[in-house]
């Protein structure tokens, strides 16, 4: 079979992004290899973008992603639930971001805080090729993860989500704190998983993200969406929902994100990713 001697630029995206968040570029070239590609071609590849050279690319033809209207768009501008009334204050069509406030009460935000401060370690990822989890050069936070219901705090915030979003409790992942400090950040990514890398016993892929602020920042700190110039400011007890899984199985890669340092301050935030199906294995 003849060796693939190309990339798309798509392909090329998701290399540098990659790279970005501490991947070996061995292991890259090593995957790329398995997938088919030319030994040579894969590191002569991963060699230039390393070195920042250009590399040329071909146009792979691929379908649009079809966004698909969320439930939690189809609520107006308050979303109520149980025990507070929830006002959207930005929403974005492509990719799809609503930036929400009350989501938190302020005391929640300080007792989840509180909570989490003796329990944080370096916050780690999963790596997009081998599958580990490790650290990476492209998150400095530290962090911290709940088990679901953990704590009645911990309980009350997924039944919150469940009633804002319509995920089911059992679709989501265990509630993730995490800390930047001065400096401290978490370059360009994506929530969602390598095709490769989903699995039906730990929910499928992830499909949107809850990001909720527990604190106000001095300055920095901002959540960015580079690909379609959106900056959101933390504010304590806000949030910002994003969705970018449809029902045919496709992710929107308008939905690269980052979180720029923090300059002045500290940044607390609580994440909630939300799975396509029911999580049969935690872990």
């Amino acid at each position: 079979m003849e060796k693939i001697a190309h990339i798309s630029n798509e392909l090329k995206d998701w290399i540098l992004n990659t790279l970005k968040t501490g991947v070996n570029p061995e292991a890259i070239a090593s995957a790329m290899i398995k997938k088919g590609f030319d030994p040579v071609f894969a590191y002569k590849t991963l060699l230039n973008l390393v070195n920042n050279k250009p590399v040329e690319t071909v146009v792979r033809e691929q379908r649009p992603f079809r966004y698909e209207v969320p439930e939690i768009a189809k609520t107006g501008s308050v979303i109520s639930t149980s025990d507070r009334e929830i006002k959207v204050l930005m929403r974005i069509e492509k990719p799809f971001i609503l930036y929400l406030d009350n989501v938190l009460s302020h005391e929640e935000c300080d007792i989840l805080i509180e909570m989490s401060r003796k329990r944080l370690k370096p916050s780690k990822v999963v790596d997009s090729v081998t599958g580990e989890i490790k650290a990476a050069a492209g998150r400095t936070s530290s962090g911290t993860y709940y088990q679901l219901s953990e704590a009645p705090l911990i309980g009350t915030i997924e039944g919150r989500i469940m009633q804002l979003t319509n995920f089911p409790i059992e679709n989501g992942e265990g509630l993730q704190v995490l800390h930047y400090k001065v400096g401290e950040e978490y370059k360009p990514h994506f929530d969602y998983f390598p095709e490769n890398k989903i699995q039906a016993s730990t929910g499928g892929q992830r499909i949107a993200t809850v990001l909720m602020y527990l604190n106000d920042v001095p300055e920095g700190g901002e959540t960015i969406f580079p690909k379609v110039g959106v900056s959101v400011t933390p504010k304590k007890g806000s949030a910002v929902f994003f969705h970018y899984g449809n029902s045919q199985g496709q992710v929107d890669r308008l939905s690269l994100h980052s979180s720029i340092p923090v300059v002045d301050g500290e940044k607390w935030v609580a994440t909630k990713w939300l799975r396509e199906s029911e999580i049969l294995e935690r872990f």
